[in-house]
């Protein structure tokens, strides 16, 4: 009975994570994950991955591994060289933000209107680097993955 209760979650974990796969299908949800990461959908990477993981029936695990390409240490990094890219490669001549006091809501209105103009340079960058990333970490996985499948068959 207890043998049968650990097979039952065993399965169930299986399938709720997705983890039969194939190395081509684990490397392309982690790849996707790192795409999804460089978007700027701030707050909604973990649930974007999910849905997707579930529509197309890839591994949930390596998705999630993916998103976490984008953390509080490498925000930063991700989005400003993203906009800075996107408005190199759009040839856009944009004045750097101000961070002034913010002490009315008016003021707030107008420092978050400042961003306006880098939309377009972000989501460019964001988009260029986001496929270069995930083509990098496609390959690197999914060579990895065979690698150590190669390894643990052979002994």
């Amino acid at each position: 009975m207890k043998q049968f209760a650990l097979d039952r979650i065993r399965s169930w974990l299986r399938f709720i994570l997705h983890l039969d796969g194939s190395p081509r299908r684990a490397a392309l949800a982690f790849a996707l994950g790192v795409f999804i990461a460089w978007t700027p959908a701030l707050g909604l990477h973990t649930l974007l991955a999910l849905v997707i993981a579930f529509f197309l029936g890839l591994n949930r695990v390596a998705i999630l591994a993916g998103t976490l390409v984008n953390n509080p240490w490498t925000i930063v990094p991700i989005y400003s060289g993203s906009a800075y890219l996107g408005a190199f490669l759009l040839r856009s001549q944009l004045p750097p933000p101000r961070f002034e006091g913010i002490s009315t809501l008016s003021d707030l209105g107008e420092f978050l209107g400042q961003f306006r103009p880098w939309l377009g340079p972000l989501l460019t960058g964001t988009f260029v680097l986001g496929l270069a990333s995930a083509l990098v970490s496609f390959t690197a996985i999914f060579y990895g993955l065979r690698w150590y499948g190669v390894l643990r068959r052979s002994g």
